[in-house]
């Protein structure tokens, strides 16, 4: 065989001349950073801070009020309770509530040393006596019929045969004394029932004439104030006219202007009207009755003076 010739070396291949070549980037270089700023230090806000504590100061007393008043409750329903408890079994003696204070809570009474919680002792207020009611008052003689002993007299009581009022003389034309109550002689519409039912005694009348005008007084008589008081609270009708013998009759029937008042055990009254008979109404005789009860009021303080007959001496 013959020897194979040695393969030549190839020349390279040329690189064509349209490839463009990236340039070389160029390298980045560090950048120097300024050094971090350290914080600055600030001066703290001290107002704010003693605001803050105060309000946790305040915050915290709340807390400590509020605590103990639950606290105090709690005792003292369990003090309440117990106290129940032990007046159940024959202890009657009332119980002393819990008080009030100005902060709005409540205070129990503290319990004695034996450890069982004793009542506050309250006192009675004592009432106030009324008007009437005083040691001084001149009517007390007329409250009760046993110390008013003296008799019973129309021409006593209204002793006066002329009185003055408003500038008029008045003339007293008749008296008279009026029992029982209840019968209808001395008053009208129903009056003599309402002091029949509280033991009217006896009503004891006497009139004034002025001109045309007249005016009848009446004095209803008890054995004590309050049946006079409650006749006067259950008043109706009024009193009847009393006219003197031939004269016209006056306010015989419900209709007339009247008054009413009391003093110790009487009940006093007036009617009005005109002395030409009938309820016809009067001007003159309407404006005397004020005058007219004032007179009847003195007359019967002048009763109250009267010294009271000295009790008869027990026999034997």
């Amino acid at each position: 065989m013959q020897p194979q010739p040695a393969p030549q070396p190839q020349p390279p291949m040329p690189v064509p001349s349209h490839h463009w070549q990236h340039p070389p980037q160029p390298q980045p270089q560090p950048q120097h950073l300024p050094p971090p700023q350290q914080p600055q230090q600030t001066e703290p806000d001290w107002a704010a801070l003693a605001d803050r504590n105060a309000a946790e100061h305040r915050r915290k007393t709340r807390l400590k009020i509020i605590g103990a008043a639950v606290a105090v409750l709690i005792i003292g329903g369990a003090v309440a309770g117990g106290l129940l408890l032990l007046g159940k079994d024959g202890d009657e003696k009332p119980i002393a509530g819990p008080t009030s204070t100005a902060t709005g809570a409540t205070q129990q009474p503290a319990p004695s040393p034996t450890g069982s919680a004793k009542p506050t002792p309250t006192s009675t207020p004592t009432p106030t006596p009324t008007p009437s009611a005083t040691p001084d008052d001149p009517s007390k003689p007329l409250w009760d019929a046993s110390t008013d002993p003296a008799p019973q007299d129309a021409a006593a009581l209204f002793s006066a045969l002329t009185v003055t009022v408003n500038g008029a003389t008045w003339n007293r034309t008749v008296v008279s004394l009026d029992s029982p109550c209840w019968d209808g002689n001395s008053t009208v519409g129903g009056l003599g029932r309402a002091l029949g039912d509280q033991g009217c005694r006896q009503v004891l009348r006497a009139t004034y004439v002025s001109g045309d005008s007249a005016v009848t007084l009446g004095v209803a008589v008890f054995d004590h104030k309050i049946q006079a008081e409650t006749a006067l609270k259950n008043y109706v009708g009024h009193l009847k006219g009393a006219a003197a013998p031939g004269a016209p009759v006056f306010c015989a029937t419900p209709g007339c202007t009247n008054t009413k008042s009391i003093l110790g055990r009487y009940a006093y009254f007036t009617v009005e009207g005109s002395a030409k008979g009938g309820n016809t109404a009067d001007a003159a005789a309407t404006a005397a009755a004020t005058g007219f009860g004032e007179h009847v009021k003195n007359q019967l303080l002048q009763r109250a003076k009267t010294p009271a007959a000295p009790p008869a001496a027990p026999a034997g």
